[in-house]
């Protein structure tokens, strides 16, 4: 990263954290999902990313404990040489959600670290989403290190995907389109119709989705956004997070069949040269998958689909500026600049509702905005609160900035193909 890139995003979140809205630590209580104790108070929780509320589902707690208790807390060697036979279970297990093989990594971030230098050819080239999640940079950083050209595209713009492929082939036998399913600070979703037909229409075009946030709260047995509108292809490569929606931690690599199973398996350096899954985590992903197989995922999809559905429909009653009305437990709502970002959320603050800002690096500069997260620890009563407070508090922000939601909004362009 650049100096000066360096330089503002130091500034941002030293300026968030100074007004005491980031890098904060809860007081030492319970946690049970629909609050948030910090020294300040107690705070509705529109912030963690639990959708499902599954973290703290006695189950998936006693998987974790019983685990912890029977393997140990830690198992301090590669699985090159040796797996505990519950990493398998929980492999075996996994794997029956997505009738496709899996391996899980402790992150997501080592699961793309995994991935991208084994299925990257040297004669490939990468296109990459502009908002695609930093954790996919992280792996297409390394691969560029070798020379493998990388590039970055206008925000689900699938136009200029096409654009950039007719030049692009010519000199390389893949072209690769990263991008993420939901999109973590937008909350918009990627137009898979359209990926789909691009798929087909342009033989070199692969396709590589990090489906963290559209695990568990959709799809058959909660496969996620991205598996629940499309087939898996031999042309595309999805990873995913069992923490979020899935409630338990790690990662899943969705591999095509076994062959390229193996081939990561043994060459894929976090699983040779890092630590595996923690006991407690394996045992959490079992219990957890259990849910996800019965019909209770279903019940708590709608509820959680219905808790969206009235969100969205009153905040468009509110005349609230959200960024993208898509259906997704993330809502963002636009502030435009990091400062005007900050004083909408030390209103919801004041009125204790816990939020996130979406900021600058995590989003271009004139992109922030709140980031509310709706899950399954709140109720219609809770939604009403939140949107009740942000709509005072765009009256008194926007009136003291002499800004309307049109100026806001205007600086956030997202991609107009069809999901």
């Amino acid at each position: 990263m650049e100096n000066k890139l360096v330089k503002k995003a130091l500034e941002v979140v030293n300026y968030f954290k100074s007004q005491g809205k980031a890098h904060l630590t809860t007081k030492e209580v319970p946690y049970t999902g629909n609050r948030i104790e910090l020294e300040r108070g107690s705070f509705l929780n529109f912030s963690v990313c639990d959708y499902l509320g599954l973290a703290t589902d006695q189950r998936v707690k006693e998987g974790a404990s019983k685990a912890a208790l029977k393997y140990g807390v830690y198992t301090s060697i590669s699985r090159t040489f040796l797996k505990l036979g519950i990493y398998e279970e929980a492999e075996q297990i996994v794997s029956q959600i997505f009738n496709k093989p899996v391996l899980l990594l402790p992150r997501t971030t080592l699961s793309h670290i995994t991935v991208v230098p084994i299925i990257i050819g040297r004669k490939d080239a990468l296109i990459l989403d502009h908002q695609v999640h930093a954790t996919v940079r992280i792996a297409t950083d390394m691969v560029k290190s070798y020379g493998i050209h990388v590039e970055t595209i206008r925000h689900s713009n699938l136009q200029k995907l096409e654009e950039r492929y007719d030049v692009l082939k010519h000199d390389y036998d893949k072209i690769w389109y990263f991008t993420d399913g939901v999109f973590s600070m937008f909350g918009d979703t990627v137009p898979v119709k359209g990926i789909k037909n691009l798929l087909a229409k342009l033989e070199k075009l692969y396709l590589y989705v990090d489906d963290a946030h559209g695990m568990s709260w959709t799809g058959e047995h909660g496969k996620g956004f991205f598996l629940s509108k499309t087939d898996y292809d031999p042309k595309m490569f999805v990873i995913t997070s069992l923490g979020k929606g899935f409630g338990a931690g790690g990662s899943a690599i969705i591999c095509a069949d076994n062959e390229i199973k193996e081939k990561i398996e043994i060459l894929g350096i976090p699983l040779m040269f890092t630590s595996p899954v923690e006991p407690a985590t394996l045992g959490a992903i079992i219990a957890s998958t259990k849910i996800h197989l019965s019909n209770e995922i279903i019940e708590r999809q709608e509820k959680l689909n219905e808790l969206m559905g009235y969100f969205y429909s009153k905040a468009k009653e509110l005349d609230l500026p959200v960024v993208d009305f898509t259906h997704t437990p993330i809502a963002l709502l636009a502030a435009g600049k990091p400062e005007v970002d900050l004083e909408l959320g030390e209103i919801l603050f004041q009125n204790h509702i816990h939020v996130t800002g979406a900021m600058y690096p995590a989003v271009p500069y004139n992109n922030s905005g709140v980031r509310i997260i709706i899950n399954l620890y709140q109720n219609k009563k809770d939604i009403e609160k939140v949107l009740s407070v942000l709509r005072k508090a765009y009256d008194i922000v926007l009136e003291k900035h002499k800004l309307t939601n049109h100026d806001i909004l205007k600086h956030f362009k997202l991609g107009k193909a069809t999901v």
